[in-house]
Parts: structure tokens; C-alpha cells; sequence
């Protein structure tokens, strides 16, 4: 049987302990992801409520971007913006000890909505998810399933207690998006239970304020009526509002472009992940299990020392890696192929470690999946 040669023997040796490294490394759990919605329970306020139409004043963070009066409920106060009763009904607190409330459908197209600065400016071409908490309160007259979410560049300031549309917000002088709806698969119109909801969004990069509330017009709203009412017109639809959370998801990857890893950068000579890289790596994951129509290609690179030889085969073991760890996150084989190129196709061909540095990583495509079964 030929030898193998000093160099490449160390290597197999060396790639079977990253393996069991990384068994053990998926075992440890992740904390959990970070909300980027300041004070998203309401529980941090300045002042317990002792007045409706109160939330600008008493609760850190949140305010109302109109003249609608948004309210702030919580079980310290003794009024009737306490918690579980209220003016509005009963209800505890979905998590913690307080809430918000505003109408999202009342006479003469009124509205009301909540506003929250960011932790941070969102970036572009990456992915969010929004989510929520929200319960019908039990004396409105009707519920409705139009609920939605804009974001914006600066906090709004807009003289009116009517609709937010498109129209209004494009007129305003902050860059804002369109507004986006949750997802409903029938009326909001639990008065007992909260119900969950959530929407995705990919980030254009000026997003660092939230707003939340009905964004369409009365004759726009889908509205069903409980036929309730003690007078004729047009009803109210009364919701609490708790738990908001933005969790980053990952880039927005698109099919057929090559990417390099975000810190999937090797050591001079290695092929182990570094601790930041299986956070990207779980990115990918995650955008691949949500999109099941993908797959994905794997080349590993290296710098322009060492043998041409001897860089093929360490590059495709950095490849190999890559591969693996997706693999034991959940992925299925078939949707993976990887491939090593060795120093042929370089980032920046300065002959410099910053350079080498660069080149010594992983890049991986998108592509349509077919199952052949």
C-alpha cells in the first residue's frame, strides 16, 4: 500500500477530532436570539397609569405617532387602566405585568398605533421576523383581521387621527415602508385567549422605528360585526397589544450568486470553524430549511502557500467541513455538494497575510433543488 505523506497523514488525523469537536460543539444550546424592539413587554414605565389616553407619558420607549390617544395598562394601578380589569374588559398580561391598547377600527375612520425606537438600525438585504401578541377586548363591537406593521427612519410625528395609508406616510417628510400586514387566517376576534402573530420582512437598511396599528380605511378593513351595538353607525374594535419582539433571521440569499461566509475564515494551515462561523453557518441552514426548493454548493479556498497539491486537498476538507456541520444541523444530504479549488481562484492576489487571509475561506451558491424520487 503507498504511504501517505507526513503532512496529509496529520491532516486525516487532525480533520477526525474537528468532527467530534463539532458533534460536541451542537450540542450546547444557543441563547436565545436578541429582541431588537426596546422595552417589548411594557413592563419598564415612568409613571403607573392613572389616566387613559396615557401611553406617551407613562410608558419608556413607546409613544403614539398621532393624534389617535393610545393607552398603557398595568397591574399597579388602582384605576381603570389596570390589569386584569379595565375599562375595556378583563385580561391578564400575556407575559409580565402590563400591555398596551388602541382601537384599530372605529366611526369616521379614527385610529390609534404605537410607536418604538429600534436597538439598532436594521441592515439591508437581511431577514426579520415580527411578532406579537394581541386579544380582542370584550366590549367592542366587532373584530377585524388587518393588522400591520411600517417601518421607519426616524420616529413619526403626523397631525391626524385618522388612517396612516401609504399616501400619508410617502407625503410625510421621514422615509418610511409600505405597510405590511400579519398574516391572518381569519378574524382577530378572540376575546379571551391572546392570539400569536407574526410577519417576515427583508430590510432595506434605514429601518430604526417600529409602528404598529390598522393601516387601511374603514371601507378598506375586513370587519366583522357582532351586531352588538346600542346605536347605529359604524362599531369599535378595541385590542391589547403585548410582547412585541424583531428577531434577526439571517441575509436574504439569493439563487445563483456566490457568497463568501461570513466568518468562515481559516487559520493558516487549518480547516476548523472558528466559534462566529456556526452562527453564520446556522444562517444558511435556517434560509435553506425555509426555502426547500434550494440547494447548496460548497468550494473551499486557500491561500498561495504550500503545494498545489497539497491545498486541493486541504481545501476541500474546508469545504468537507462546511458541509458536515450543515449536515448535523439538520440538512439533508442530497441538497448539499461541496468541492475544493485550492489557491486557483483567489479573492485578492496581494502577496500579503491580509490577502492570504482572505482567500483562505468558503463561498457557497443557491440553486434550484429537484428531487428525483
Amino acid at each position: 500500500m503507498k504511504a501517505i505523506p507526513k503532512g496529509l497523514e496529520i491532516m486525516y488525523l487532525r480533520f477526525g477530532n474537528i468532527l467530534t469537536n463539532l458533534t460536541i460543539a451542537l450540542s450546547i444550546s444557543v441563547g436565545a436570539a436578541q429582541n431588537l424592539v426596546h422595552n417589548g413587554g411594557f413592563e419598564d414605565f415612568v409613571e403607573c397609569p392613572v389616566s387613559m389616553s396615557n401611553l406617551n407619558g407613562d410608558t419608556e420607549y413607546w409613544s403614539a405617532p398621532t393624534l389617535g390617544t393610545t393607552d398603557y395598562f398595568n397591574e399597579c394601578s388602582r384605576t381603570k387602566l389596570g390589569i386584569p380589569m379595565n375599562f375595556k374588559g378583563k385580561q391578564e398580561a400575556y407575559e409580565g405585568t402590563a400591555y398596551a391598547g388602541l382601537y384599530l377600527f372605529a366611526p369616521k375612520d379614527y385610529r390609534e398605533y404605537i410607536q418604538v425606537e429600534l436597538t439598532e438600525t436594521l441592515k439591508k438585504g437581511h431577514r426579520y421576523r415580527l411578532s406579537l401578541a394581541l386579544s380582542l377586548s370584550e366590549k367592542s363591537d366587532g373584530a377585524v383581521m388587518d393588522f400591520g406593521a411600517v417601518f421607519a427612519q426616524k420616529p413619526l410625528s403626523i397631525h391626524t387621527k385618522r388612517q396612516l395609508s401609504n399616501a400619508v406616510l410617502a407625503s410625510s417628510q421621514t422615509r418610511t415602508s409600505h405597510a405590511k400586514q400579519f398574516s391572518a387566517t381569519g378574524f382577530y376576534d378572540d376575546r379571551k385567549e391572546w392570539m400569536q402573530v407574526s410577519l417576515d420582512i427583508v430590510a432595506r437598511g434605514f429601518e430604526s422605528h417600529l409602528v404598529l396599528g390598522n393601516f387601511k380605511s374603514n371601507g378598506g378593513t375586513h370587519y366583522l360585526d357582532f351586531g352588538k351595538k346600542t346605536t347605529s353607525g359604524e362599531g369599535y374594535s378595541y385590542y391589547y397589544i403585548d410582547d412585541v419582539s424583531l428577531i434577526y433571521l439571517g441575509p436574504d440569499y439569493q439563487p445563483n450568486q456566490s457568497y463568501v461566509l461570513n466568518h468562515v475564515n481559516f487559520d493558516f494551515d487549518r480547516f476548523e470553524l472558528e466559534p462566529k462561523a456556526r452562527q453564520s453557518l446556522k444562517d444558511v441552514f435556517e434560509y435553506l430549511e425555509s426555502n426547500p426548493n434550494l440547494k447548496v454548493s460548497i468550494s473551499g479556498h486557500t491561500d498561495d502557500q504550500g503545494s498545489d497539491e497539497y491545498n486541493d486537498v486541504l481545501s476541500k476538507q474546508r469545504a468537507r467541513t462546511v458541509a458536515r456541520y450543515l449536515m448535523k444541523l439538520g440538512l439533508d444530504p442530497q441538497r448539499i455538494t461541496s468541492e475544493g479549488y485550492g489557491n486557483k481562484l483567489p479573492l485578492d492576489s496581494a502577496l500579503t497575510d491580509k490577502a492570504r487571509r482572505k482567500n483562505r475561506r468558503v463561498e457557497f451558491v443557491m440553486t434550484e433543488f429537484v428531487d428525483d424520487e
